[in-house]
């Protein structure tokens, strides 16, 4: 999706309720764009003859109204149905799709709940943590006990997507509420360091002090945190802050500051993106 996108077919007056986001969508290229971001939720469910209808009075686009009529015709599978509104909007690279279909395929036989869960997986994997935060708490908020199985992954996976968006208290409660529902290491880990973030050096060694059943856990973060270091120094980003520290201590501020400036903005963009809705 990195080539510039025309605008197909005409924006919409009224517009379609698309029942899998829970939300409208009043042209094509936002229909394809939930579709492309969100593609666990792709299912028998998506192929609405309502939605061919809306697309061909509201949006004009009754060639690709008739191409998605002929497929209800031959029964086609929702994936087919989904690729040909793509192609047809030329919205997705061929590995976007190449990546969704993957998905679906991955996806066959699961249940809505392992479903909803990989769909909030697939979101902070591709760096969308603040939707993956919405995706992880509303399955939350319906699993039943039944799914108990479920229950301590989508916490820890919760406690992380919160991490990546700096709300480290928020993230340090699901992890420790992982950790407690499953003993993984992995997830004891990751509330200590989540604690480590948000409390000063000072509040966390008392902490762990006072808590002796995260010592041994403890001891693991910090070797983390060493190798983490070592990497740190090895990379570009270290030898660019070096330069920097060398502009400012000659007294060459213009340069300085120009630099700070585009990693500040740089910065900035990643996070807006990481959080956008």
């Amino acid at each position: 999706m990195e080539n510039v996108l025309l605008c197909t077919g005409k924006y919409a007056e009224k517009p379609y309720y698309f029942e899998h986001a829970g939300m409208n969508v009043y042209c094509v290229e936002e229909l394809c764009y939930l579709l492309a971001s969100n593609p666990f939720m792709i299912d028998a469910g998506i192929m609405d003859k309502q939605l061919v209808q809306w697309l061909y009075e509201e949006c004009e686009l009754k060639e690709l109204s008739h191409q998605l009529l002929q497929l209800f015709q031959r029964g086609c599978q929702p994936g087919v149905f989904v690729d040909t509104i793509l192609d047809y909007t030329g919205y997705c690279s061929r590995e976007d799709k190449e990546r969704i279909d993957e998905v679906l395929k991955g996806s066959a036989g699961l249940d809505q709940y392992e479903k909803q869960k990989r769909q909030g997986d697939y979101l902070m994997k591709n760096g969308r943590y603040q939707l993956a935060v919405h995706e992880y708490e509303k399955l939350l908020s319906i699993l039943p006990e039944a799914e108990k199985e479920l229950i301590p992954s989508v916490y820890h996976n919760l406690g992380v997507a919160c991490c990546r968006l700096f709300r480290f208290e928020s993230g340090a409660s699901y992890l420790k509420k992982a950790y407690e529902l499953s003993l993984r290491e992995e997830s004891g880990i990751q509330y200590l360091e989540a604690l480590r973030e948000q409390l000063t050096e000072a509040d966390y060694v008392s902490f762990i002090a006072d808590h002796r059943e995260y010592y041994e856990l403890s001891m693991k973060v910090e070797k983390l945190y060493e190798m983490a270091r070592g990497q740190f120094e090895a990379t570009r980003e270290n030898r660019m802050l070096s330069a920097l520290k060398i502009y400012r201590d000659e007294g060459n501020t213009g340069s300085y500051y120009e630099e700070i400036d585009k990693i500040i903005a740089r910065l900035k963009d990643d996070y807006r993106a990481s959080v956008a809705q």
